[in-house]
């Protein structure tokens, strides 16, 4: 009887010790993450090969395997850096910036796919805002993608939404 009970024991203890170390082992694996250096994606910035915007579009698509190696910082960074933001602005007028931004930029359609990426999208803009070596245009721009869509695609907390909608003036 006890030698049953010692059993119980033991398989609790030990079902309990790998679950500790899964949640261990994921939250050091985000702090990681974090931690890493971050790679802001380059953009090709020489466009003389194309002759239509389509082909200019095309050729800012991030390739795959580089996408999936990204970061969510990464990747907020490669929406901010994406050289046609101004563009999907005003092609979508009556649509939203979200409903046309995941076909132009791969990168804004991996993002959606990430596990609650918010809080770290809110960090990535408010820092891009903040650095003065940063396209205060293109972090505006940025910021106003996000409000729009995250009805669609993100969760943004009361005061994650309040930073996003504020109408701060380019200077």
């Amino acid at each position: 009887m006890i030698k049953h009970s010692m059993k119980k024991v033991i398989i609790a203890s030990l079902a309990f010790a790998i679950l500790a170390s899964l949640f261990v082992y994921t939250r050091l694996g985000d702090f990681w993450q974090e931690e890493g250096e971050l790679e802001r994606y380059v953009y090709p910035s020489d466009f003389s090969d194309c002759w239509s915007v389509e082909q200019r579009r095309k050729k800012c698509r991030i390739p795959e395997e580089v996408l999936s190696e990204m970061t969510v910082e990464e990747l907020v960074w490669a929406v901010i850096d994406y050289p046609f933001l101004f563009e999907v602005l005003v092609s979508s007028q009556n649509t939203g910036w979200s409903a046309l931004l995941p076909d132009k930029s791969n990168a804004f359609a991996k993002l959606i796919e990430c596990r609650r990426p918010e809080g770290k999208i809110i960090k990535v803009l408010k820092e891009a805002w903040e650095a003065e070596d940063a396209d205060i245009s293109q972090v505006y721009l940025a910021r106003q993608i996000f409000y729009d869509s995250q009805e669609r695609y993100f969760d943004f907390s009361k005061k994650q939404l309040e930073y996003l909608s504020a109408n701060e003036k380019l200077e």
